[in-house]
């Protein structure tokens, strides 16, 4: 919204509103809230993992919607032989943010799991089942990246009939890593299923073997943008014959981006609800830190004119240039039972130059000398905005887009 309040002013009664709306003769204090939502890029999570569902361009991206709000108070000044102009502060802030969810439900007898690039370990995994009930059986042998050995060896075994059924894992950890192995069998199918994964700082791999139909992989990407803007105008306003009003204005801008991606997904075993026992999931998690900060200089201008009695018309485009400094850090984590384990953790930089572009329209409102009502709607263009692509750091052109109400009013 946009406020104003007014003390004082010389307004001749003939004088038109129109005037009170454009010109710089007033102080002004402004205030705009509305809706926002922008176009932004998912990071390639999916670039050291595999599952079966696995997307190789990984999530497509959530819808980011948010709230923005914008500031602005402008003062008018007078300058012996340049005439009356402006400068005007105005500044936005925003955030949005969007997620999405996915379920895969392996198919087959069989499916590995896979993130980072795992070594060091060995799996058997041997399943069966027949009239006379189900069995599992599974070993586990793994070497971590400091040499450090543990070994899993389990077996279970289910008899034909209702509530027979076993649910069990077992955990070997090591210096830098660690074995799982999980059983379950049940007579009341009768089903087996054996599962067993390792890790260390190396990465992650989980094997799974029989009956999987309850075994499902989950996946979400949650993400959350926040922008900060601000521009020092200095401009004056021109009154044209044909009604319109021109303000042409011109000064520097500083933004800023901020954007994280949370990305999870972990298989939920399908064990027997009869023992009453849970196995732990397995899984992996990535989160992506984007950020840039932008110094430049823009010029534009508004342009105004009344389209009836009490009703006018205004247009603000923008324009310009800036020098970006932008980073990446990203951090990835294996979901392991007792212990989360970090992968990797990299950061990176990246500068240069960019091109941005503000374009708004607003129908104004007004019952009083003072005051209006303002319906807003406009978009942004940012040529060079931070992305995580093929574990680098890069930049690709962003477009957002806001909708916002407001109240014009003047000291």
């Amino acid at each position: 919204m946009v406020v104003c309040w007014q003390q004082s002013t010389n307004v001749r009664a003939d004088e038109p509103i129109k005037t009170m709306l454009s010109s710089a003769d007033a102080p002004t204090f402004s205030w705009d809230f509305g809706a926002r939502w922008e176009d932004v890029d998912t990071p390639d999570l999916f670039s050291n993992v595999t599952f079966p569902g696995a997307q190789p361009r990984g999530f497509e991206p959530p819808d980011l919607v948010g709230t923005r709000t914008n500031l602005s108070f402008r003062l008018p000044l007078e300058y012996p032989g340049i005439g009356r102009f402006f400068l005007e502060w105005d500044g936005t802030i925003s955030h949005a943010s969007g997620s999405s969810r996915k379920v895969v439900q392996p198919t087959g007898s069989s499916f590995d799991f896979v993130a980072g690039e795992p070594a060091g370990g060995n799996i058997s995994l041997a399943t069966a089942s027949d009239l006379m009930g189900a069995t599992a059986a599974g070993t586990i042998h793994f070497t971590d990246t400091l040499g450090d050995d543990a070994g899993i060896m389990a077996f279970a075994h289910s008899p034909a009939g209702d509530g027979n059924v076993v649910t069990q894992h077992a955990i070997s950890g090591t210096q830098s890593g660690a074995a799982f192995l999980a059983l379950v069998t049940s007579g009341n199918t009768p089903s087996a299923a054996a599962y067993a994964a390792f890790v260390d700082d190396r990465g992650l791999f989980f094997q799974a073997l029989g009956d999987l139909d309850g075994t499902v992989i989950k996946s979400t990407v949650e993400q959350q943008a926040s922008h900060f803007d601000q521009t020092l105008w200095l401009g004056a306003s021109l009154d044209l014959a044909n009604g319109w009003t021109i303000t042409p204005r011109l000064g520097p801008t500083y933004r800023s981006t901020r954007q994280d991606t949370v990305y999870r997904t972990e298989v939920d075993i399908d064990e027997s609800i009869v023992s009453g026992a849970a196995i732990p999931a397995i899984g992996y998690h990535e989160t992506v830190r984007l950020s840039a900060d932008y110094y430049g200089v823009v010029s534009g201008f508004s342009a105004e004119t009344p389209v009836s009695e009490n009703v006018w018309l205004r247009i603000n485009f923008s324009a310009g240039i800036a020098h970006y400094k932008a980073r990446l850090d990203n951090r990835t984590t294996a979901i392991f039972p007792e212990a989360d384990i970090t992968l990797s953790s990299t950061g990176q930089r990246r500068s240069g130059g960019t091109f941005l572009a503000d374009l708004s329209a607003a129908m104004i409102f007004s019952s009083h000398e003072s005051l209006a009502l303002k319906f807003e709607a406009g978009t942004s263009f940012l040529a060079d905005v931070p992305i995580y692509r093929s574990s680098k750091l890069g930049t690709d052109p962003t477009q957002s887009y806001f909708l916002a109400v407001g109240l014009e009013h003047r000291f």
